[in-house]
């Protein structure tokens, strides 16, 4: 191990310089050690502009795009710019509140997209290259930022954004490569074949070190998230999944969880059409419990929903004003 860092370490330095660096578009061809890898994810990295900007990968041929679940996701016009510069409106299909994914979907056929597959054979040492779209430096048909790196570590994320616990605390990978630069998150960490191992995170501050996180989740955490359905039928699995594991997001509320960390669990908004809003919850309702349990405060909320088995119908007690009124969602979509 300790030879495969030295040499990894030599490498860069000869390459690069002392730490990992971004290729200009000339040397991002196809030329070179990492020009198949980096063309391949070029054709598969897109551009998602809403209340923000941020990058998303390809992950289907008939236009399913995984990105960050974030605020720009809630702006009026969400669409996506794909690699040969088409803008096309999007819609969010799924999100992940623990995870911080999102499912995107565009109307498009035969797109170039990644399979994925697998990051276990990734060891410190091994190259990335990460590709996104920092700082919105492509709009439209230019290709996207790469970086060229290399893994640093696997471990569990333990991390803040503001002064709120991520919610996120499962594993991750670490590279040196650059990925907390606006605009990143959602993009993609491949290997040095190209394949995709990992989709870059949220902007988050380690709690052990008080510094930016340069990381990505494992392409295994993105196939959990994708296929929920399938890890509840098939049970070797579900024995590796948590099965009260589901998206918060999904129910389709989303509440006022930024500042403090004891912030009361006051929704923010309720998507239309979503089990919330057909259950009758509205903006700045209070939720009390969940399942009976108390949940006044936005952590207590999340903690308390998470211990609801999948698919569960979920009973909410909230105030709303002065009256005090019990609510049940029933998470799954309602039969025309």
């Amino acid at each position: 191990m300790r030879l495969r860092l030295r040499e990894a370490a030599l490498l860069i330095a000869a390459c690069a310089g002392p730490a990992s660096r971004a290729l200009d578009t000339d040397e991002a061809n196809t030329s070179g050690p990492f020009g198949r890898a980096i063309a391949h994810a070029r054709a598969r990295v897109v551009k998602v502009h809403g209340a923000g900007y941020g990058s998303g990968v390809v992950i289907s041929e008939d236009g399913d795009i995984l990105t960050t679940a974030s605020v720009l996701l809630e702006g009026r016009s969400l669409r996506v710019v794909l690699p040969d510069g088409r803008s096309l409106p999007a819609r969010v299909s799924r999100r992940d509140e623990r995870r911080q994914l999102a499912l995107l979907k565009v109307e498009a056929l035969e797109l170039p997209h990644f399979e994925l597959s697998s990051s276990a054979h990734l060891r410190p040492g091994d190259w990335l290259i990460a590709a996104a779209n920092p700082f919105k430096v492509a709009a439209g048909p230019e290709p996207v930022s790469v970086s060229v790196g290399v893994l640093t570590a696997r471990t569990n994320l333990d991390a803040r954004r503001q002064a709120q616990d991520f919610p996120y605390r499962g594993p991750v990978l670490l590279t040196d490569v650059l990925t907390t630069a606006p605009g990143s998150a959602g993009g993609a960490l491949v290997d040095i074949e190209g394949n995709l191992v990992g989709l870059i995170g949220k902007r988050v501050i380690s709690k052990r070190t008080n510094t930016w996180l340069n990381y990505a989740l494992p392409v295994e955490e993105l196939r959990a998230f994708l296929a929920p359905q399938e890890h509840r039928s098939d049970p070797v699995a579900a024995a590796a999944v948590d099965p009260r594991e589901w998206a918060v997001t999904d129910l389709g509320l989303r509440l006022l969880d930024f500042g403090a960390r004891d912030r009361p669990a006051y929704v923010e908004r309720v998507r239309a059409e979503s089990p919330a809003s057909r259950a009758g919850i509205k903006p700045n309702d209070l939720v009390m419990t969940v399942n009976g349990e108390r949940a006044g405060t936005c952590a207590a909320f999340y903690a308390a929903l998470r211990k609801v088995p999948a698919g569960e119908r979920i009973r909410l007690v909230i105030k709303r004003g002065e009256d005090v009124r019990p609510i049940e969602i029933d998470p799954e979509p309602s039969t025309p």
